[in-house]
């Protein structure tokens, strides 16, 4: 893949965007961004197709590496959610349920043809939690949750009812695997003293056989879960899945309690996984190449460690303040990244070389997403509203730390790359491929930068200042003034350059040089300087404090509100101080 032909859309207040090309990123063809009140923007997962919703309908893109053609527009205004399905064959819309005259609620939840626009079929879907049909890889079928029982679908033929049911009463969430024979795992919590359990059904035997006697290939039960987080490899064949209680009962954590626990599909393995770090969870992510897993886990600074497919140790990489693991499409590199109430530090890592530690660290604060490009060679970084209202717009890094452009939009609510998961990622390099020249805005904020990062030096008084003399000057003339530094002697005289000691040798001081005042050191003698010299110093006061916030945050005290909104006000105060220098 030439990085020329990479892509990432945004969503804001006003205005949508699609952008290609490396270095630069320009405005693809085809697009017209000018849209107010856009409420979702999704790509389906194969990159063909992009979807908008909008106050008047929701318009359907053909996607292409040249530009973006809209294909149609189907006549939903003001939908909720958007989801494509995998190969962008299928659109679904979610609005908001209405409740008519009789009692009975809209048919909120709609699944269209992307390619017709052909409204396939429409259900009603009160709670958005789980509200999408899920699709298997190839689209040949779709899988919704009801309050007694999982139902399959033909998306094409949705009208002619299921196909395969399953008995699941009181299933709280499930999941479709990927793959050429997928499976579905589903996730039943405690019940009237009964544990809670996950099972694994394989889309086959639920096609099969009735809904009531279906088998399942795997099962595992758990008493401390009341929600669960599950991430299938890319293969389909193992599944990770994080248990967490609300509260922990031994008022430990604040948080809840966490555990890691691993199943095969097939069901001739499960297992705990082992963590030695007392703590919560806080993200694990298998590797592209399905065979090894990273967890994050611990009280801060979290430890990672990386697991085989067997639950055993293939590393340990130490402990930081990390709660995010992000492995390139080509699973070489990965990043442990601090985001939320972390200090947004980015550390790079290369599979195949563990043992030298992190490559690159970069500082992306005030981060809310995080992704690779699809040829693994970019980071995309955004800071987003409205967790954070100021300084919004992407970052995006090469997989050497270093920034290669810069997009700032006011009220940035999304941003994703292009994704290209159903073909096959361009092999990475060898060797680390070197940066790209950086883009012009790139070019302005790292010059910026390096101009706000140079010593303010020696505090200079506003005397010197006018007098057109250095620091340095000064401090010889104030010097040779006061004389040499000695002890205070009885007898001697305590006006300024006057004092004498016995036996001493005296030197007569010489004048000081008189200041010359030109048309520009009229104004550093007006009272305006005192104003800016009070500013700098209440600046540099509070980033002071911000810096030794972070410190305490980063070794894991948990701090007040008011404390974690000081320190987002970092790059503010440090734009303000340098606008003052």
């Amino acid at each position: 893949m030439d990085a020329s032909t990479l892509q990432w859309a945004y969503r804001a207040q006003k205005s949508l965007g699609v952008k290609a090309g490396v270095p630069n990123f320009p405005d693809v063809h085809g697009f017209d961004g000018a849209h107010v009140g856009s409420r979702m923007l999704v790509y389906s997962a194969s990159g063909s197709r992009l979807a908008v919703a909008l106050e008047q309908g929701t318009q359907i893109y053909d996607v292409r590496d040249t530009g973006v053609e809209l294909r149609l527009e189907v006549p939903v205004s003001r939908a909720i959610e958007l989801a494509l399905s995998p190969r962008g064959t299928y659109l679904q819309t979610w609005e908001r349920p209405v409740k008519g005259e009789d009692g009975s609620y809209s048919r909120n939840l709609r699944i269209w043809h992307a390619e017709t626009g052909e409204l396939l079929g429409a259900f009603e879907r009160r709670q958005i939690d789980g509200w999408q049909f899920q699709f298997t890889d190839r689209e040949d079928y779709c899988v919704r949750s009801t309050a007694s029982e999982l139902q399959v679908f033909h998306p094409n033929n949705i009208q002619a009812g299921a196909v395969g049911r399953l008995s699941a009463e009181h299933v709280q969430t499930f999941s479709v695997g990927p793959g050429p024979q997928p499976a579905i795992s589903a996730f039943f919590p405690e019940k009237k003293g009964m544990p809670a359990f996950v099972r694994i059904y394989s889309l086959a035997s639920i096609l099969q056989g009735p809904p009531g006697a279906v088998a399942p290939a795997a099962q595992k039960s758990f008493f401390k879960a009341d929600k669960v987080t599950m991430k299938w490899n890319r293969a389909g064949s193992s599944l990770l899945l994080m248990t967490a209680t609300d509260h922990d009962q031994t008022g430990k954590s604040y948080y809840g309690e966490t555990n890691l626990y691993m199943l095969s599909t097939r069901g001739d393995f499960d297992c705990r996984v082992g963590l030695d770090k007392e703590g919560p969870i806080h993200d694990f992510e298998w590797s592209p190449n399905s065979r090894e897993f990273i967890v994050l886990y611990g009280y801060m600074p979290a430890k990672a460690v990386v697991f085989s497919y067997r639950v055993n140790v293939i590393a340990e990489l130490g402990t930081q303040p990390r709660n995010l693991i992000s492995y390139n499409p080509q699973g070489r590199l990965f990043v442990l990244a601090g985001f939320g109430n972390l200090a947004g530090t980015v550390d790079i890592w290369d599979r195949e070389r563990l043992a030298d530690g992190k490559l690159f660290t970069l500082d992306a604060s005030n981060s809310s997403v995080l992704e690779w490009s699809p040829d693994g060679q970019f980071l995309l970084t955004g800071t987003l509203s409205p967790r954070l209202r100021v300084d919004n717009g992407v970052r995006i890094w090469h997989c050497t730390g270093k920034l290669v452009h810069v997009d700032m939009v006011d009220e940035m609510y999304s941003a994703a790359w292009r994704p290209q998961r159903f073909t096959e990622p361009p092999a990475f390099p060898k060797t680390l491929p070197p940066a790209p020249a950086p883009s012009t805005a790139a070019g302005a904020v790292l010059a910026k930068q390096q101009t706000a990062a140079k010593p303010m030096g020696a505090y200079r008084p506003p005397s010197a200042r006018h007098a057109g003399a250095s620091t340095g000057d000064f401090l010889r003339r104030d010097e040779q003034s006061s004389g040499p530094s000695v002890p205070s002697v009885p007898g001697a005289s305590s006006k300024r350059g006057g004092r004498k000691v016995p036996g001493a040798p005296q030197k007569t001081p010489a004048p000081p040089p008189k200041p010359t005042m030109g048309a520009a050191d009229v104004g550093a003698c007006s009272s305006d300087g005192g104003v800016v010299e009070k500013k700098l110093r209440n600046l540099t006061k509070k980033l002071k404090a911000i810096e030794q916030l972070k410190e305490r945050r980063d070794k894991g005290e948990a701090l007040e509100q008011t404390q974690l909104q000081k320190i987002e006000t970092e790059q503010e105060i440090r734009n303000e101080l340098a606008a003052l220098q």
